[in-house]
């Protein structure tokens, strides 16, 4: 297992000098590799595109439009520090896209006890298709294993503490997924376009 040194996120997640992968395991006794890159905006914006105007993205991820729209909802948060992107590869091929971000800078400010080490994250699987690619079975362990492998490289970071996640309570894999990553149950609490589960886990749960 490939881990970063303790470093503070403030100014960003940080790649040693010549990688490309900001985080690397792998899954015991297999010989898949799973790493985890930063997006660059510009050259995978088209990626994104495609995943988030699939049919099974259209309820709960809500992103659909322009490639315009998406960059232009993007590209503030990250400049501003609202918001950081990540691929979950296998063989570099990317197979979930990963947003993280600051607590304290989101509408969940105030409705809990977080502190400026909490962060929270949000998840989308590549279409099955393109998953299938690249691993031949257990698509559900494959979930599991990204939103873990998560867990370990933001604990990887010292200012890291908790993570939060916050699922609609009506997508029962996303909040049976996050149960099976090991986040317990805080409460339910309306959020703009949703009633979300609010789930969380701390660096010594994991």
């Amino acid at each position: 297992m490939n881990k970063v040194n303790k470093k503070s996120v403030a100014s960003g997640f940080t790649v040693r000098p010549g990688e490309w992968f900001l985080y690397r395991e792998r899954l015991s006794g297999d010989q898949l590799e799973l790493g985890i890159r930063k997006v660059d905006l510009r050259k995978d914006l088209a990626l994104m595109y495609q995943w988030v105007n699939q049919p099974y993205a259209y309820r709960f991820w809500g992103m659909q439009g322009t490639l315009k729209k998406l960059y232009e909802f993007y590209y503030p948060k990250l400049e501003e520090g609202h918001l950081q992107l990540f691929f979950a590869c296998i063989t570099d091929i990317p197979v979930a896209l990963i947003e993280v971000y600051p607590v304290l800078r989101s509408e969940l400010a105030g409705m809990w006890n977080f502190t400026e080490a909490d962060y929270g994250i949000h998840l989308l699987m590549a279409p099955y298709r393109e998953i299938k690619t690249v691993i031949s079975s257990d698509i559900d362990g494959l979930s599991v294993w990204v939103l873990k492998a998560v867990q370990r490289m933001l604990f990887d970071f010292s200012a890291v503490q908790r993570i939060v996640a916050e699922p609609d309570e009506q997508n029962i894999h996303a909040c049976r997924l996050a149960e099976k990553a090991g986040f317990h149950y805080l409460k339910t609490l309306p959020l703009e376009g949703k009633v979300a589960r609010l789930y969380m886990i701390a660096r010594h749960e994991i």
